[in-house]
C-alpha cells in the first residue's frame, strides 16, 4: 500500500473521517495563537496610554475588546473558511461535524464560546483542553468544544484540493 492510499484510509475511516492527533492540533493551534497574541499586541500598542510613575496601561475598554477580537478570529474563520482557520489551514486539518460535514453556524459559535475553558488553566493554555482530548481516546479527540459542539478536527484529504477563501 502507497502513502497515499495509507494517508486515504486514515482520513476517511470506516465510520467517517477520523480525527487528528494532538501533535498536529497543536502545531496548529500555535500557528493561529501567534496570530491572535501579534494582533493583540498591535492593539495594545495603540491604545497604550500613560499611567502613575511613568508607567503603561491600556484603558479598561481594549480588554474586551481584545477577547472579542480572540474569540471572533476564530470563530469567523471556522465559519467561513469551512471548519479552517489559518493554523489549520497550514496544518492541513479542519473542523467537521461528527458526519463529516462542514461545521454548522451553531456549532462553531459551540466550539468558540468553550475555547477559554479549554485554555485553563491559562498559565498552560490548554492544558486541559489537552487532557480532555487525551481522556475521550484516540477515536474521538475531542475537546470540551467538540464535545459539546458535536464536531472533530480531523486530517484534511490530500485528494481534495483546498479551495481558495
Amino acid at each position: 500500500m502507497d502513502s497515499a492510499e495509507a494517508r486515504r484510509i486514515l482520513v476517511r475511516g470506516p465510520s467517517g473521517p477520523e480525527p487528528c492527533g494532538i501533535g498536529i492540533r497543536c502545531v496548529a493551534g500555535v500557528l493561529d495563537l501567534g496570530v491572535v497574541i501579534v494582533v493583540e499586541f498591535w492593539i495594545a500598542v495603540f491604545t497604550r496610554q500613560s499611567g502613575p510613575n511613568d508607567s503603561i496601561v491600556l484603558p479598561g475598554w481594549v480588554y474586551p475588546v481584545i477577547l472579542i477580537w480572540w474569540l471572533l478570529y476564530y470563530g469567523t474563520f471556522e465559519y467561513f473558511w469551512k471548519g479552517q482557520t489559518p493554523g489549520k489551514r497550514a496544518a492541513r486539518i479542519r473542523v467537521v461535524m461528527g458526519s463529516g460535514g462542514e461545521p454548522t453556524l451553531g456549532a462553531v459559535v459551540r466550539r468558540t464560546i468553550t475555547r477559554p475553558i479549554d485554555m485553563l488553566p491559562w498559565v498552560v493554555p490548554y492544558a486541559l483542553g489537552v487532557l480532555w482530548m487525551i481522556a475521550t481516546g484516540e477515536k474521538r479527540r475531542q475537546r470540551i468544544g467538540d464535545k459539546w459542539a458535536g464536531t472533530k478536527v480531523v486530517y484534511v484529504d490530500p485528494r481534495t484540493p483546498q479551495r481558495d477563501v
